[in-house]
């Protein structure tokens, strides 16, 4: 017998709604007598005052009255055959006015006769938080400001004179205010101390190349982690976003927060240069989304225009009909990783269609031809570009030979990888690429990527806008009509440029950086046209204000166009198992400040593979993140069944990226029994599809309201408040398998439509599924 309980034990919950809801499920077999009609099963909590008591939950029976809707496959539970369900459902209002915090865990007992027993020990209880409703009405600025100042206490030295801090600009709105705090020193060093947090979550550098999140309640422990976004929920209810972010002289904006025992934060420029001006921009709001929306907001408001780019960009090439979001693709690199080869591509593809389906056509539209095919002295992360052109023994007929034989063969658009530096260790200085354009010596630090100290010699500001000019002309020569560039956030592993160490040489790699930026981006735009750029590697605070600052340009029209690509986590790997669930949460998670760059950037969760465990995930992850779907491996991965089980013949139509649940916000999934939600509103007419992810290695259980979340997605969507939706039962439609096992079919599966109540419970690590929801006001 299996029992599982909602809230979690052994975890923090916050809850904001109405009512504090209680789960507990039983799975188990015939033979096993459990909890009849007869028997009890309790919380044991202190929920109503510090005396202990249990409080009883009811039996639900599946009939007309209490309807039940249950993912589960029961054949992967031990020996469990069937399911019983118990609830109870507390207002919050009939609960003790100063109650803020309580625990909780649950017993049992199949008769009075027979003794109580445990789900769990007393040291695993579950915490809840409980949160008054906060009137929607709107707050005068001075709420906001006692929020701050209840947030951000003095440090030891300044409380007697200053807090250490001003704070102005203060914009208010219906549910929110937002304003910029500046430090009152010039030494950036020690901001303030974080008070009255209840839980974070916040968005940190894993290195120079990656955002992670990280999770926790009221002691923010981010060790050595940068921290580039915070989100915290306040004692008060009220969720405050931080963004820090630089005005100085250079042309980086980027700047972190590190936190330091007692929840000290610290400020610094990604620069490093300690003459640069650091601000922090605050977002108060009861939304969670909207505090981080309206903090980074506040720092694209701030931000200076990029000088001069808007005069300088060349007329872009004609866009191309293959569209790379609204089309699926496939990557060379798990299939080849750098042994790719003209005849090996072309092999390969072959095969593939012949096998995918019956119809002698590629199950993909586009081909990226990754990291393999360049002209270097090897491919490693030490690597040298010895010339622009493609490897002669691995592609004789250069990649125009490549590029013309995939489109005999159905494929519709081209594109190649390399890095922002050209490869992984910079520019051959002895070959013929040394001779055209003038190269800078720099020294590059240990990174987790290049794991030891090296030089590299790049291609000076100077020259290299000719340099793109003339590779990406090259390439668009050969057939190739869009690149994915690597490698982007490399510049900040450098800590010298031409021999010299100061703040003066990080200056000058700063304007390096931009200027490789404005050299690649201005070519692809001429050679490639929009929409043709895929940035990897470049969740840097560098790229994120720059991007900022890009959207300040952006015209309707360019937003129509086609935006460009932006990888919004670390890669798949598909043969770490345990990368899979943690994969999913890291993108789901990052599109809660992804989604604020959506006027330039689409999402991009990188490619996956199909004939795997886990492909139908993955599949079901990259058609609801709104941006592209592709894929990678052997022929022998793409048979028609492998493609019929991934259930992407159809791609969605094109929407915004996921919403995530904000019950799920402030929570390591990967390490929760519960299912990882999201939203996704699907234009036209105002469907909401709910995507349910299990990213846990156990079964996941989470009750949710199917009314509650569709109007909420509705009011993200159209900015519609307060509106009342009933569910339409022939809206809903059948949930897809979980984990390619057809067990949807033959699962009783009903819901509540009095109530809108929807009990989902999700088995094995990385299972998925998502229901369309059509409900209308």
């Amino acid at each position: 017998m299996q029992i599982f309980v909602y809230p979690p034990l052994g975890t923090l919950t916050s809850v904001h709604k109405p009512q504090v809801r209680f789960r507990v499920y039983f799975a188990y077999s015939l033979a096993e007598r459990v909890c009849a009609e007869a028997g009890k099963v309790e919380i044991w909590t202190n929920i109503y005052n510090d005396e202990w008591q249990g409080i009883p939950l009811e039996h639900v029976v599946s009939d007309d009255t209490h309807p039940e809707l249950i993912f589960i496959d029961l054949k992967q539970l031990e020996s469990a055959s069937s399911m019983l369900q118990f609830s109870l459902d507390i207002d919050v209002a009939a609960l003790p006015a100063h109650l803020h915090r309580f625990e909780f865990t649950v017993r049992w007992r199949s008769s009075h006769l027979v003794d109580w027993k445990w789900v769990s020990g007393f040291e695993h209880n579950a915490s809840v938080i409980v949160y008054r409703p906060l009137p929607r009405t709107r707050a005068p600025v001075s709420f906001w400001q006692q929020q701050l100042k209840a947030m951000l206490k003095p440090t030891a030295e300044s409380e007697l004179t200053s807090p250490g801090y001003i704070a102005d600009s203060w914009h208010a709105s219906s549910s929110g205010a937002s304003c910029i705090i500046r430090p009152q020193s010039s030494d950036n060093d020690i901001l303030c101390q974080m008070a009255a947090v209840e839980r974070y979550l916040a968005f940190v550098r894993k290195d120079h190349f990656w955002i992670i999140p990280q999770y926790g309640s009221s002691s923010i422990e981010t060790g050595k982690f940068e921290v580039v976004i915070l989100l915290v929920e306040l004692s008060s209810g009220v969720y405050a976003a931080l963004m820090p972010f630089s005005l100085g002289s250079t042309a980086s904006h980027g700047a972190v927060l590190t936190v330091q025992p007692s929840n000290y934060l610290c400020l610094q420029p990604v620069s490093r240069i300690r003459t640069e001006s650091v601000r922090v921009a605050v977002g108060f709001n009861l939304d969670p989304h909207t505090a981080i929306q309206d903090a980074m907001h506040r720092v694209q408001q701030s931000l200076p225009p990029l000088r001069g780019r808007s005069t300088s960009l060349p007329e872009p090439a004609p866009a191309h009909t293959c569209s790379l979001d609204r089309n699926r693709g496939y990557c060379t690199w798990n299939g080849f990783y750098q042994n790719v080869t003209h005849d090996g591509l072309i092999s390969t593809l072959s095969a593939i269609r012949n096998a995918a389906n019956q119809r002698d056509e590629l199950p993909f539209a586009w081909v990226l031809i990754d990291d393999g095919w360049q002209t270097v002295d090897k491919y490693d992360g030490y690597g040298r570009l010895h010339d622009i052109y493609a490897n002669s023994e691995k592609f004789p007929g250069q990649l125009k030979q490549t590029a013309d034989s995939l489109t005999k063969l159905g494929i519709q658009r081209v594109g190649v990888w390399h890095t922002l530096w050209g490869y992984w260790g910079g520019i051959d200085p002895a070959g013929p690429l040394a001779e055209r354009y003038k190269l800078v010596k720099c020294h590059r630090k240990w990174t987790p990527v290049v794991k030891s100290e090296s030089d590299v010699w790049l291609i000076s500001p100077e020259s290299v806008h000719a340099f793109y000019d003339s590779f990406y002309f090259w390439l668009s020569e050969q057939g190739v009509s869009f690149v994915k560039v690597d490698y982007q956030a490399a510049f900040e592993s450098l800590d010298s440029y031409d021999g010299r160490s100061s703040d003066a040489s990080r200056k000058l790699i700063i304007e390096m950086y931009d200027a490789y930026y404005n050299a690649m981006e201005h070519a692809a735009l001429k050679y490639f046209g929009r929409g043709s750029i895929v940035y990897c590697m470049a969740q840097s605070p560098h790229l994120i204000t720059r991007a900022m600052r890009l959207q300040q340009q952006c015209t309707t029209e360019d937003v129509a166009a086609e935006r460009m690509m932006f990888r919004n986590s670390d890669d798949y790997f598909p043969d770490v198992i345990t990368s899979h669930g943690w994969h999913l949460n890291c993108n789901m998670t990052n599109t809660v400040w992804s989604r604020c760059l959506s006027k330039y950037f689409i999402g991009d969760w990188d490619m996956f593979q199909p004939q795997r465990a886990e492909s139908h995930v993955h599949a079901v992850a990259r058609i609801v993140s709104g941006g592209l779907v592709y894929m990678t491996g052997r022929a022998a991965d793409f048979t028609a069944d492998s493609m019929c089980d991934l259930g992407i013949n159809e791609h969605m139509a094109p929407h915004a990226q996921p919403l995530l649940d904000s019950d799920c916000l402030f929570a390591d999934m990967t390490k929760a029994p519960a299912i990882l939600v999201s939203t996704i509103v699907v234009p036209g007419n105002d469907s909401v599809v709910i995507a349910l992810f299990n990213v846990s290695s156990d079964l996941a259980v989470t009750p949710m309201s199917l009314c509650s979340m569709y109007s909420t997605a509705i009011e993200r969507q159209n900015g519609i408040q307060g509106a009342s939706f009933t569910l339409s039962t022939a809206g809903i439609a059948h949930p897809s398998s979980v984990s390619g096992r057809d067990i949807s079919d033959s699962a009783d599966w009903n819901f509540d439509t009095k109530t809108g109540m929807l009990d989902v419970k999700l088995s094995r690590s990385t299972a998925s599924t998502f229901v369309t929801i059509s409900l209308f006001a």
